[in-house]
This record gives structure tokens, sequence and C-alpha cells, in this order.
């Protein structure tokens, strides 16, 4: 599917800057899946700035495609973001202490991400947003609020942590990425092209569905691989 082209482009671009010309570490097979893990988050956050619920003139779906495809696609980064922490706490115990207050800050930074990507995902179903807000507008700018704090945190706890992005091109190649990701939404809304001639291809909201599991599906198993194989091949 083309919506999939500048998902795989984003994560090339994230994959250079992550693995460029440094020593890579390999510190067992669960830390390994949850550092990947962390990593498509990451990559799901960012895309997510583009597929942002709104129509796009490419594909030519209708609205009900894109509205569940970023709320699905936004519970697997969640998702991700929750197996990053939940893997990386059993598979050491001790990082606990580094979420505690007076840790080091890119830790913090994590640990509010985390927070953030709760703000943002749990409030996007109608059950508990309409409980909240009465106006979609309201929604719409908490949202992206908490979205855009997430992918600041993100950035900063992957930059801090020193284990993947270490060198100053490292840093500046993540900065660039996630600041154009982020005025994306404003480019849309003030640089929008006519529309397209023709009908929306109508009732696609399946297809959402099975774009989102195929996604991750392969966010899991890519994971599970680098963890279990690819660290190991990779590291000095």
């Amino acid at each position: 599917m083309i919506i999939l082209l500048p998902l795989l482009v984003l994560g090339g671009l994230l994959v250079s800057a992550f693995f460029s010309g440094l020593e890579l570490p390999a510190n067992g097979p669960l830390w390994d899946i949850a550092m990947a893990c962390g990593f498509m988050a990451y990559v799901l956050v960012a895309f997510l700035f583009l597929l942002t619920g709104r129509p796009l003139r490419i594909p030519f779906n209708d609205g009900k495609f894109f509205t569940v495809a970023h709320r699905l696609l936004g519970c697997l980064a969640g998702g991700l973001v929750v197996l990053h922490v939940g893997l990386s706490l059993w598979a050491e115990p001790l990082t606990a202490r580094y979420l505690l207050p007076g840790g080091p800050g890119y830790m913090l930074a994590g640990l509010a991400g985390l927070l953030l990507a709760a703000l943002a995902v749990i409030p996007s179903f109608h059950a508990v947003r309409s409980r909240i807000w009465r106006k979609a507008v309201r929604f719409r700018q908490a949202h992206g609020l908490a979205a855009l704090g997430l992918l600041g945190m993100a950035s900063f706890h992957i930059t801090g942590a020193g284990l993947h992005v270490r060198g100053w091109k490292q840093m500046v190649a993540i900065a660039v990425i996630a600041g154009f990701c982020a005025i994306l939404p404003w480019v849309g809304r003030h640089g929008r092209l006519p529309r397209p001639s023709g009908h929306r291809r109508r009732n696609t909201a399946p297809v959402a569905v099975r774009l989102a599991a195929m996604v991750g599906g392969v966010a899991l198993g890519v994971s599970i691989v680098y963890g279990l194989y690819l660290s190991q091949w990779l590291a000095p």
C-alpha cells in the first residue's frame, strides 16, 4: 500500500541515523528486543505526524480509513512503548532506579514519554473522549500537544541514553527528522494542494485495520529477530 512508502522512508532514515558507523551494543536478547520495540515505537510516533487522521490526497480513501489507521497505529505505538519499558525492567530490574525522582534526565524524559503516550492514546477512543471534552477541537488541541511532547521526550530519551545515538551528527540527524515530522501537520493545514477530482473510495476502514495488523506484525517480528539474531551479528 502506498501509504507505507513514507513509513519505510522514515524508518530507513532513522535506521541510518541510529546505526551510522558506531559500535553497536548487544546486551542480551530480552534487552535488545526491548530496545528494538522502543525504536519501532519512535518510528510510528514520528510517522503519525504525517498520517494525522485527516484525509490525504494519496491514497484516495474516505476519511474513515485515515481516522481508523491513525488510531490503531497510535495504539500500536503505545503498546510498543509499554513493551519497551516492561521488557527493559524485566531484563534489568535495576533500571527502575533510574525512573525515580533524581534519576537521569533522559530516563525521566522516557517516563514522561510513557505518560504522554497514555494521554495521547486512551482519550482517542470516543467513549473516553466524550467524557473529557465536549468539543472535538479541544480534543485535537490536547492530542496534538501530547503528541508533540511525546516526540520531544522520546527524542531526548534516545539521544541522552547514548546507546545507539552517541555522535553529534547522529543527534543532529535525529533532531532534524523529529523537527520535520513535528511541522508536517502545520504544513498539511496551510499548504494543501487542490483536491483531486472524483470520489474517494468508500468503506475503506477494514483496509486500515489490515494495514495496522500488518505493521504491527512486522514491527514485532523485526524486534524479535533483532533481539535474537541481528544485535549479536551487528555487535563488534
